[in-house]
């Protein structure tokens, strides 16, 4: 089979640990979300593994890979060891799901500024996924709110994902508008599946600094969108993107 057939239902989703819109928690809220919209692959920001009492020390991850019968990767960019040491690590980051086998990946922790607010450890999962017969490289973030760690973290994280020659995906949550010099950087690089920034839809639905259009879906030239849009829920307060991506056949 090749890559001219391979067309993926991806989602990008700040699923705000499994809080609803108005604070309960309902992962299987969130777990509908993502079976409902037939997702091949997810990237989650905002997941918890045995994190708090706000999500009952769930390790979401395992919840909802099992819930929804797909690979998962986690990459943990806060820990903590719990007071009793039987108790598993908690941990605090972006997941990937996907119905395709995930053959490798990684977390690489961005680099975070040494004084001044918003020093929230920032990090880019990676995963590398088997499709059929083909490999693509998948990439999930949730970035800072502090411009200058912005700025950084972005140049960091394009630079992971030129440093592989796979089709890409980057999804997440960037803290920052489509018509921001940041999100015009990676453009420089890549492309937003809603084409130019007045075209990006809503994706926030709370009123913040950062803006109301700060989640994304990036795609390297190898694709083309067949479809793009936002989901209304009220399992977080984000809007999930889900869009269709198909790749071009090889040359």
């Amino acid at each position: 089979m090749g890559n001219a057939d391979v067309a993926l239902r991806i989602m990008s989703f700040n699923i705000s640990s499994g809080l609803t819109m108005d604070g309960r928690l309902d992962l299987e809220l969130t777990a509908s979300v993502i079976e409902n919209a037939e997702v091949d692959i997810a990237g989650l920001q905002e997941v918890d593994q045995n994190f708090s009492e706000r999500t009952d020390f769930t390790d979401q991850v395992k919840w909802l890979a099992k819930r929804l019968g797909m690979h998962a990767a986690f990459g943990p960019n806060l820990t903590a060891h719990p007071a009793d040491a039987k108790w598993p690590l908690q941990a605090y980051g972006n997941a990937i799901l996907s119905r395709h086998p995930i053959k490798s990946y990684q977390n690489h922790l961005l680099k975070k500024l040494e004084e001044g607010p918003e020093r929230e450890q920032r990090g880019l999962l990676e995963a590398t996924i088997e499709i059929n017969d083909e490999a693509i490289a998948f990439f999930n973030t949730h970035l800072s709110l502090n411009e200058k760690q912005l700025e950084r973290n972005i140049e960091e994280l394009l630079g992971i994902i030129r440093n592989q020659d796979l089709p890409a995906v980057l999804t997440g949550d960037f803290n920052a508008e489509p018509n921001s010099p940041h999100m015009k950087r990676i453009e420089e690089e890549l492309d937003n599946v809603f084409g130019a920034p007045a075209s990006h839809p809503e994706t926030y639905k709370k009123e913040g600094d950062h803006g109301q259009k700060i989640d994304f879906i990036f795609y390297s030239r190898h694709w083309q969108v067949l479809e793009a849009e936002t989901i209304d829920t009220e399992a977080s307060d984000h809007r999930p993107i889900l869009a269709v991506l198909e790749l071009y056949p090889k040359a």
